[in-house]
């Protein structure tokens, strides 16, 4: 087989012909480009197979898949952080392989991709240290900044509770480290399968991560292979359990590690993606769909760009030439209004939602709830009222138990619960800015509602969907300041400071989370609910605090 392979190499692999591209430099890459050959009839590799890996530090997207006939795999590896482009560039692949399948699941129907399968970056062999020579009880690596609060947090539990000071090391010695600790506690992004799992367990760890559900039961045996926890007062406890029983801890990491020699070494990663080929059909995509789909991806990673005003104007002009599809309309609303050109994105608007009543009423229900969404976006960033409830009644089927809304607070928090109803909960990895972009969430779209609120009741209505919203989201940390707020403004009652303490606890504030706890339970036996209180709380808090 001729195999184009990308920012990967799959080794040497006899009776293939494989092309290697490692690319240095972000952006658009035309695949045809890296076809050229000058040893090859008529200097062109013709592949039968194009593996593209996700590049973590560099993002590039090939133009022009859809010209090549054969079967294409685009292995996304950080999908935690980049799941809302890649929903629209692994349109362009037959396959996108990843470890965080069951956040590709987790999309709205309209927004998942065909066939998704589930594969972790691979392991290393390194060879099998005892835990009874090993001279650390645990250790993390990992960086810690202002951006990344819930790792600070974590920091802080381990060092201050278990002396252990996390640290930043170039690759090769963080393994050598690793293979001297007996413990590796985890923390991740948005409760995803990260690297560390997978280093910790080629080094014969005991690996202690999140409970992360399915993307690690497809790698590895929770409870024999790796330990789980749920919150910081499950891991203190487990840490605390761990660091005086070496063997405990050995027989957990040596099973970590003859799963991974077993299936997650390179070699093993080879022979599953070569054993997807035989049944890999490859797609076909007319040319103005294919166009479309790769500028979307590509204007939908910009967005979320520091740079991203900069760009604005190349990036209307990868949809200046396609046809009105209303995912292109869409997103030309949306570059309009973040742009500043209130007045063209009034045109516009005004413009589409003529040409939606033109729309027969049986066909609304499959009429287009991201463009629908642009357009009450603008109408709201417009302060037009009766221009969003156009748009409102064109998705009431939807949720029809709605009210209508009465002022444009109302009117976010009534289309947050729209989305919110239809699956569009959250985009993992955009950096969402509500003076600056367009929302397509149910969370973004609460987040916008805050520059409407007009009085105290609304404050506690927006205070309270956005701890409510955050719940649904991967990052729990989320809900923390907004469970305080709801805490602080009932102060007898039991049931929202024992939410505030779980929220603290999900965010490793250990003692924050237990102080909350007593309050809570003390709260509750006052008012003679202790009963309610057991039966609420999480086991192991209501053993600790009573």
């Amino acid at each position: 087989m001729n195999i184009l392979l990308i920012d990967y190499d799959l080794g040497d692999m006899p009776g293939h012909n494989i092309r290697r591209v490692t690319l240095d430099a972000a952006g658009i890459v035309p695949v045809q480009r890296l076809l050229e050959d000058s040893s090859s009839e008529g200097g062109i590799f013709r592949p039968d197979v194009v593996i593209q890996m996700e590049h973590i530090g560099r993002r590039i997207f090939l133009s022009g898949l859809a010209e090549l006939s054969c079967p294409k795999i685009f292995w996304a590896v950080d999908s935690h952080l980049n799941l809302y482009w890649q929903r629209w560039y692994g349109r362009l692949f037959d396959v996108v392989l990843t470890p965080h399948k069951s956040l590709f699941a987790a999309l709205p129907a309209e927004w998942r991709l065909k066939d998704v399968r589930s594969l972790a970056i691979p392991g290393y062999a390194r060879q099998w240290r005892p835990h009874v020579g090993r001279s650390r009880a645990a250790s993390f690596v990992g960086r810690i900044d202002q951006n990344r609060l819930q790792r600070y947090r974590f920091a802080q539990m381990l060092e201050q509770r278990h002396g252990v000071v996390p640290c930043v090391l170039p690759f090769q010695e963080m393994l050598d480290l690793y293979n001297d600790t007996r413990i590796l506690p985890n923390e991740s992004i948005c409760r995803e399968f990260n690297f560390r799992i997978m280093e910790g367990a080629s080094c014969g760890c005991c690996v202690l991560t999140e409970d992360i559900g399915e993307d690690l039961a497809v790698n590895f045996e929770p409870g024999s292979e790796v330990l789980t926890y749920k919150h910081v007062l499950e891991l203190d406890d487990l840490l605390s359990f761990l660091a005086a029983r070496p063997g405990i801890t050995e027989k957990i990491g040596k099973a970590a590690h003859e799963r991974v020699l077993k299936n997650h070494l390179h070699e093993h990663r080879i022979a599953g993606i070569m054993g997807l080929l035989p049944a890999l059909a490859a797609q076909t995509m007319d040319h103005d769909t294919a166009e479309r789909v790769f500028a979307l991806a590509c204007i939908q990673w910009a967005r979320s760009n520091p740079e991203y005003e900069k760009h604005l104007s190349a990036l209307g002009a990868l949809l200046g030439h396609l046809p009105p599809h209303p995912d292109v309309q869409a997103m030309r609303l949306r570059l309009l209004l973040e742009s500043g050109r209130l007045e063209d994105a009034r045109g516009l608007l005004a413009r589409m939602l003529e040409a939606a009543g033109d729309i027969p009423l049986l066909d609304r229900c499959g009429y287009s709830l991201d463009l629908d969404t642009a357009c009450a976006v603008a109408a709201l960033r417009l302060g037009e009222l009766p221009l969003f409830l156009v748009c409102f009644e064109q998705q009431r089927h939807r949720c029809p138990e709605i009210p209508v809304p009465q002022n444009l607070f109302q009117a976010c928090l009534a289309w947050a619960d729209m989305l919110a109803g239809s699956g569009r909960i959250c985009q993992p990895g955009f950096h969402f800015d509500p003076m600056r972009h367009c929302p397509e969430t149910a969370f973004e779209m609460t987040q916008m509602a805050q520059q409407f609120i007009a009085d105290d009741e609304s404050a506690r209505q927006w205070v309270q969907k956005m701890a409510l919203c955050s719940d649904k989201t991967p990052f729990y940390h989320l809900a923390l300041d907004y469970k305080a707020r709801l805490s602080l403004d009932a102060p007898g009652d039991w049931r929202p400071t024992l939410d505030y303490a779980a929220a603290c606890l999900n965010s490793f504030l250990l003692d924050d989370g237990l102080a909350e706890a007593f309050q809570a339970h003390a709260l509750a036996r006052s008012a003679g609910r202790e009963d309610a209180f057991a039966a609420t709380a999480d086991p192991l808090l209501l053993r600790r605090i009573t």
